[in-house]
């Protein structure tokens, strides 16, 4: 591991530390007993070992401040009974920021199984560790809408100080290869990429992978779309480059708005898509256009977070074959349902859509192509 980096303020990593644990037990507030027994994207732990895992790491991580004797990588907490796994967590949380914020506890070196380091960076390791895991478990427990981006970016910046080449490789090494996700992929996707997991994992919640399956194909247009906005100005995702009114901030909006409404759909029915008049197609019209107050950073934000939203919907209905009947509206035949299932792949079909759209303005702005 790196020396520690004497530009870096010890309060600042204290305060990260303090808000990965928070991420961490919110995450593990929203654990359902009929999932502890599911997959994570780490293989060797189902979510109930993961929990267990992040209960370990925070009581190692107290040690650690205390200067404690530490035991090497040890086996999950088990034991406690499915109610108690949140609150045995906050509690070790607390325990450890509290041991972290005592006075000199940034200071000197810290001897851990693994090698003596500054104490510092020691934090610093713990922090990329509780931000991970986080992600594993939002991703196993449908729950990634509680992820803060924000951390990720702070965090992967960390990472990259910290997780050196020398450190990856096949087991024994502590970490996998860096997975490539893409120059425009969301903070946390980068990050779950840089520690060596699949960006885009998905828990699969029927035996045959189907909506994983839809998702990740859903996930792979989504980041075409993100790819034609990248390294743009809010005054260049604005800007008209075609003969049409499209521009790239207004698309992006547009398919935000449209997968939030079939989303809601799904679970509310035609009252989602309100009443099919003048007013509905203004706003139609009015989703293409990027307000002066907005910018692209913000929507990107509100469309990574719809799409959280739309991933973990599909993941907690009972079934896919659930249906809703369709508005009245021209365009749809009288008397139509659609499933669950047909909503999404519209979602999807919408996205595609939309992201070759994208690719042709972007192209005409600059040259730039998502392919070719």
């Amino acid at each position: 591991m790196p020396d520690a980096d004497h530009s870096i303020d010890p309060a600042a990593v204290g305060e990260l530390l303090r808000r990965t644990f928070a991420q961490s037990g919110e995450v593990i507030a929203q654990v359902r007993p009929d999932q502890l027994e599911g997959p994570t994207p780490c293989p060797a732990f189902d979510v109930r070992t993961l929990v267990g895992h992040l209960l370990f790491a925070a009581n190692r991580v107290g040690a650690a401040g205390r200067r404690q004797p530490m035991a090497e990588d040890g086996p999950a907490v088990v034991g406690l009974a499915d109610g108690e796994w949140a609150p045995a967590f906050d509690k070790a949380a607390a325990e450890a920021v509290s041991a972290w914020e005592a006075p000199g506890a940034m200071e000197g070196e810290i001897v851990l199984p693994f090698g003596t380091f500054p104490a510092v960076v020691v934090a610093q390791i713990y922090v990329v560790e509780q931000a991970t895991h986080a992600w594993d478990l939002a991703g196993a427990v449908g729950a990634r809408r509680l992820l803060d981006s924000a951390l990720a970016e702070e965090v992967l910046a960390i990472a990259q100080r910290v997780i050196l080449p020398e450190y990856r490789g096949a087991e024994p090494m502590p970490f996998a290869g860096e997975v490539d996700a893409g120059p425009v992929a969301p903070a946390y996707e980068r990050l779950a990429a840089f520690m060596g997991r699949r960006p885009h994992w998905r828990v699969a919640a029927t035996g045959d992978g189907e909506r994983s399956a839809l998702l990740e194909t859903l996930d792979k247009h989504r980041g075409f779309l993100r790819f034609t906005l990248r390294g743009l100005t809010d005054e260049e995702a604005r800007r008209r480059t075609t003969a049409s009114e499209l521009c790239l901030g207004g698309i992006l909006k547009h398919v935000a708005r449209v997968e939030e409404m079939w989303a809601s759909f799904i679970e509310q029915g035609p009252s989602a898509m309100g009443a099919m008049d003048e007013h509905a197609r203004q706003a139609h019209a009015a989703s293409f256009a990027v307000g002066p107050d907005e910018s692209l950073a913000g929507l990107l934000e509100h469309y990574q977070q719809t799409s959280d939203r739309t991933d973990a919907l599909v993941m907690s209905l009972p079934s896919l074959d659930a249906s809703q009947p369709l508005p009245e509206a021209p365009w749809f035949p009288k008397g139509t349902r659609w499933s669950a299932r047909r909503v999404v792949l519209h979602i999807l079909a919408e996205t595609a859509q939309h992201a070759g759209h994208a690719d042709i303005v972007r192209e005409s702005l600059d040259g730039a192509k998502t392919m070719g």
